[in-house]
């Protein structure tokens, strides 16, 4: 009897406990710094392959730039202390914020207008020029004109970067890559800008004249630079910085917070560090180290550093080389011939067949020494499937050398990037077997642009036949066989995100006007899985980031309407309202400002003229 007291009064008292234990959270650890409540809350812990979003709650508390905790609007109120910001959502949705595993916003800095125009809102440093957005050959007729007014413009010495337009649909892409290539000579832009350092570019080319590649030897010692950053802007870190900013705050404005890359240039590293220093950052990044060196020493001190870093920038692994796009496919009858009229040398050649990591080839000795120190695999641009078949074998020797164990080897997740044409089907259980990951470009999806090195599935099915379009992001077969696959569009067209949602949903081809491969469209949950959870773990990061559970990072999004609900094709017109990141609002309209009471944040704030067509 005193037994059965006993228990009977702990099980009252425990329960009284759990009821109070949120009071005693905000008692004990502090009050929360902001709550969203009355909302439909996505969490996405739903750590299946399956089609489900996991936990949907009202309420959400953020304390110290982490999820204090998750519950009814009831429960987290009670939470909120004298200066807690309290923001009634007024039933909109919240997502955990998306990560794109493959992507390069400090590359594509210098490339939007909106950026570069925040930050050089006139021709005082820099004269940058926007082509406006018409056609190809429209554009390169007026280069000539636009070069020579910039130089009467220009104080001596002082650099002219004028850009090719693509299109806010990149609707002029192919047209302008292509005519870009063949036409803008470094011998023409010395006649144009003979006393000025001239960048001319599009979105996958630059051109300089003699004049910048003269500067760049000064400086560097070396005419091979990243120019911009390394040479224009060289010495001042803050203006690098500042326009990275700008970039990032743009991604973050459409919900897009965190990434996987490689830097490109030392200034790009440091200006993210010198942002996180001065508690700028409104992103996070899990860099790919891509040399110079790969010599066991060096890639074993790496390994010491695998995943570790700051809250904002930590090593994912590391890439020797791009891969190349070699196939086991056979080419159609006049694929060839057809690649040769559009493939331009600038892109590699007409049709990339060489296998980059065949045996004999030097580059499989750094893929070896980075396998054997206890490195990962990762940022790596990839192609064909053969070139996955070489990889595989290169970690699977490598890893046995090392004495791994095939856990050992599942562990480290090694990932191949962009899935243009990789994996084939009898490729995935392997892939699985290892412990591999596959970050899927749903770029692919929508139609070929200028970047021709990365197929479409309108062009690999005109390579090698339609039945082949399904081993462009085959997202569905890796999803079935319990393979992670990640997000990517490795373009500077982020406001196009929940458009490439869409895409993967339905794998409609704008240029062939048909649905290439029918059979590997993923649902809005796949979709959303690979853009949060899936790209937590792809960066080493799930305990931390992907979902909206307690201790972890509060970076999420409030969206204009209901993702889960609304009809699929109105994804394409989702706008987020807010972005948070660490807890700190880095992107907020004037329309959630008001419901708020807060102030606008982030790019609606911005008031410099946008050039036209940009």
């Amino acid at each position: 009897m005193k037994k059965s007291l006993c228990i009977g009064i702990t099980v009252i008292f425990f329960g009284l406990l759990g009821k109070a234990q949120n009071v005693d959270v905000a008692a004990k650890l502090g009050y929360p710094q902001m709550i969203v409540y009355n909302g439909k809350i996505v969490t996405m812990d739903d750590g299946s392959f399956e089609s489900r979003a996991g936990t949907i709650v009202q309420a959400m508390a953020v304390r110290d730039g982490k999820i204090l905790a998750t519950g009814s609007t009831a429960e987290i109120r009670a939470l909120a202390g004298p200066q807690t910001k309290s923001i009634d959502l007024r039933g909109k949705t919240v997502l955990p914020n998306f990560i794109l595993t493959h992507e390069h916003p400090h590359r594509w800095q210098f490339m939007n207008a909106r950026s570069v125009t925040h930050v050089f809102p006139n021709d005082d440093m820099i004269l940058f020029r926007w082509l406006p957005s018409i056609p190809a050959k429209d554009q390169l007729a007026m280069l000539e004109q636009t070069v020579k007014e910039a130089v009467a413009k220009a104080k001596p010495g002082q650099w002219i970067n004028v850009h090719f337009n693509w299109g806010r649909d990149f609707e002029w892409s192919k047209e302008v890559s292509i005519l870009f290539d063949r036409s803008v000579k470094k011998e023409w832009l010395d006649q144009l800008a003979p006393n000025h350092p001239l960048i001319v570019q599009e979105v996958l080319g630059l051109r300089t004249n003699q004049k910048a590649l003269d500067l760049a030897q000064g400086l560097l010692g070396t005419q091979r630079a990243n120019v911009e950053e390394e040479v224009m802007l060289h010495g001042r870190l803050d203006l690098v910085a500042a326009v990275q900013k700008a970039e990032l705050e743009q991604s973050a404005a459409w919900g897009i917070t965190t990434y996987g890359s490689m830097p490109y240039s030392t200034p790009n590293f440091n200006a993210w560090s010198l942002l996180e220093k001065k508690g700028e950052l409104p992103a996070r990044w899990g860099w790919a180290y891509a040399g110079p060196n790969f010599d066991e020493r060096t890639m074993g001190i790496l390994a010491s550093t695998l995943s570790h870093g700051t809250d904002h920038l930590w090593l994912a692994g590391a890439m020797a080389q791009q891969a190349g796009a070699c196939t086991t496919l056979p080419y159609l009858p006049g694929a060839e011939e057809w690649s040769a009229e559009v493939f331009t040398e600038f892109h590699t050649g007409p049709v990339d067949k060489e296998c980059r990591f065949a045996p004999g080839k030097p580059v499989r000795e750094r893929w070896r020494n980075i396998i054997k120190a206890g490195l990962r695999i990762t940022g790596m641009h990839s192609g064909g499937d053969k070139e996955l078949d070489y990889l595989m074998d290169i970690i699977e020797e490598a890893s046995k050398e090392a004495g791994m164990t095939e856990a050992d080897i599942r562990a480290k997740r090694h990932t191949f990037d962009h899935g243009h044409g990789s994996p084939r089907p009898d490729q995935i259980p392997r892939m699985k077997r290892l412990g591999m990951m596959a970050s899927q470009n749903n770029f692919l999806l929508w139609k070929q642009d200028g970047h021709f090195r990365m197929r479409s599935t309108s062009s690999f099915a005109k390579l090698h036949g339609l039945e082949y379009a399904a081993w462009v992001q085959p997202r569905k077969s890796l999803t079935n066989a319990g393979v992670m696959s990640t997000f990517e569009i490795d373009r500077p067209i982020h406001y196009k995100i929940f458009f490439f949602i869409k895409k993967g949903m339905d794998r409609f081809n704008e240029d062939t006007q048909s649905v290439l491969g029918p059979a590997e469209r993923a649902d809005r949950f796949i979709q959303l899985k690979a853009l949060t959870r899936w790209g937590a773990h792809y960066l080493y990061k799930e305990n931390v980031l992907g979902t909206l559970e307690p201790r972890k990072f509060a970076d999420f999004m409030v969206l204009d309407r209901d993702f889960l609900a609304i009809p699929e094709n109105d994804i394409p017109n989702v706008k987020v309202l807010m972005t948070v990141v660490g807890g700190k609002v880095v992107h907020l309209t004037s329309e959630l400002a008001r419901e708020s009471g807060m102030q606008p944040a982030g790019p609606s704030t911005w008031t410099e003229k946008i050039p036209a067509g940009w």
